[in-house]
């Protein structure tokens, strides 16, 4: 069985990973014709750059098998996680149709999303033995 450091890492890589792999749908549907290119980076650049920064700060505050996490890390990291599946999600309805609120959504969702994982981050990682 991993340590629960390894599969914190692991969830933090993955949420980044998820977030980024929606992010770039709409400029395939772009370049397939689907929609335009302008609505399609629209979407994209804010979700990579979201992903990024969710990768950037799991990385930054790694303190590798040293410490584990606390227990109650997993419901500390949920609020976060889903608000970014959402967001992710508006990536990928993105692609399909171009609906007005649909960005707008989506910017909520990347800030609040963001703002609740980094805080959780901030937590565990703080609250770590």
């Amino acid at each position: 069985m991993p340590h629960p450091s390894a599969i914190l890492r692991l969830v933090g890589f993955a949420v980044a990973a998820g977030l980024a792999m929606a992010a770039v749908q709409p400029v395939v549907a772009a370049a397939a014709g689907a929609v335009e290119m302008r609505w399609a980076l629209g979407l994209t650049a804010p979700g990579l750059l979201v992903a990024g920064l969710v990768f950037g700060a799991a990385r930054v505050s790694d303190r590798g098998d040293r410490v584990q996490p606390p227990w109650y890390s997993a419901w500390l990291l949920l609020p976060g996680s889903f608000l970014l599946a959402g967001a992710a999600a508006m990536c990928i309805f993105g692609a399909l149709v171009e609906f007005a609120l649909i960005p707008w959504t989506m910017w909520m969702l990347l800030i609040s999303g963001g703002l609740l994982w980094m805080a959780a981050m901030v937590l565990v990682r703080s609250h770590s033995h």
